[in-house]
């Protein structure tokens, strides 16, 4: 009991001392939580007693409800059951009872707890909780209790059982979008001593492991970065006066442009928003003949490796050469693409490198 109060107070105070650094290093983060969250989880479980462990295996359910108030710290109530055996081995037999678990539960995100500034596609919960075991329906065992040689059933139950219940386990859950996550779950259930109506002297292990959904409400939308207008072309320079008879020969400036095509994470689509900027560049070259353009791809360094980097720009670069030449008509001859992957940053923003730059200028 001693150590689970302490293991309790750890979570917790390591929760409330990673709180403020996520208000100051994470705005995406900050995006996302709070939020609550409803699952939905199957699977089995087992209690621990003198009798073969794997003829003792039930198959449960669990539904929960709960909400993460940080990127590290949350809770959540559990209910969970409702099938339980267990087995005597002077008869060689099983038997079965019914039973429901409810728990309140600390949650604590290890994966933000120890790499704040990164977004996590998989996450590991360390769980925490207590509450209340309710059995019933314990008319197997009272059966077989009187031709039983076992000598610890005499507090054996009747009816049904209230006792306690103290948890710790462990989650990890795989974010499948912003609003829903798979999740395996595996926890260590202590129960009163007579929760399967034998005595042992000590408290009763139960172990579950569950397989489940989560659907997440209230989370924002992620931030989304500035976008940069794009640079007007240069202006001519203004004729001077020549105080000679004959002027010298004009100098002419050629003229430049360039655009910015911003993408979403893992994408090469262009977006509505974003196309407008390719109908503008492509007919500022059409309005300069002599103009070409190169067209490079880039990604952010965040997210992803560098192998799905250097596809994801290429991919980006070839998008948008595509969409000027098939779409708006400009010569592919006049055009020039390449990729950089990652090992480029055009932009100190980390997701405003999820971009094409295209630059064009006369000949």
């Amino acid at each position: 009991m001693i150590n689970f109060k302490t293991l309790m107070a750890s979570v917790l105070l390591a929760g409330m001392a990673t709180q403020a650094t996520f208000a100051q290093e994470s705005g995406e983060k900050k995006a996302d939580y709070p939020y609550v969250f409803v699952g939905v989880q199957g699977g089995g479980q087992v209690t621990f007693t003198n009798y073969d462990a794997k003829k003792l295996i039930t198959p449960i359910g669990a539904v929960s409800v709960g909400g993460m108030f940080t990127p590290v710290v949350g809770a959540r109530l559990h209910v969970s059951g409702i099938n339980e055996k267990g087995g005597l081995k002077s008869l060689g037999k099983t038997y079965d009872y019914k039973f429901v678990t409810s728990n309140i539960d600390l949650m604590f995100n290890l994966c933000n707890a120890f790499a704040p500034k990164k977004h996590h596609v998989l996450n590991a919960y360390l769980l925490g909780g207590v509450g209340l075991g309710y059995a019933w329906d314990n008319d197997d065992l009272n059966g077989m209790a009187n031709t039983a040689a076992e000598n610890n059933l005499n507090l054996r139950w009747d009816d049904d059982r209230l006792v306690h219940n103290f948890r710790v386990g462990m989650q990890l859950d795989a974010e499948v979008s912003r609003v829903v996550g798979i999740n395996l779950e595996v926890t260590a259930n202590n129960l009163h001593d007579r929760f399967n109506s034998k005595l042992n002297g000590k408290g009763d292990w139960q172990l579950q492991a569950l397989l489940g959904v989560n659907f997440k409400f209230g989370r924002g939308r992620a931030e989304k970065p500035s976008e940069p207008a794009p640079l007007p072309p240069a202006p001519a320079p203004a004729p001077k006066p020549e105080p000679k008879p004959e002027p010298k020969p004009v100098v002419r400036q050629l003229a430049e442009t360039r655009t910015e095509v911003f993408f979403t994470i893992g994408s090469s689509a262009v977006r509505d928003t974003e196309e407008g900027k390719l109908r503008d560049f492509a007919q500022w070259m059409k309005n300069h003949p002599t103009a070409k353009a190169e067209v490079m791809g880039y990604a952010d360094a965040g997210t992803g490796n560098a192998e799905i980097n250097r596809n994801i720009s290429e991919k980006r670069a070839a998008r948008v050469v595509k969409i000027l030449v098939e779409k708006y008509g400009i010569d592919a001859s006049r055009l020039t693409s390449g990729f950089k992957g990652d090992t480029v940053q055009p932009f100190d923003d980390n997701d405003s490198n999820r971009v094409v730059i295209g630059v064009a200028k006369e000949q």
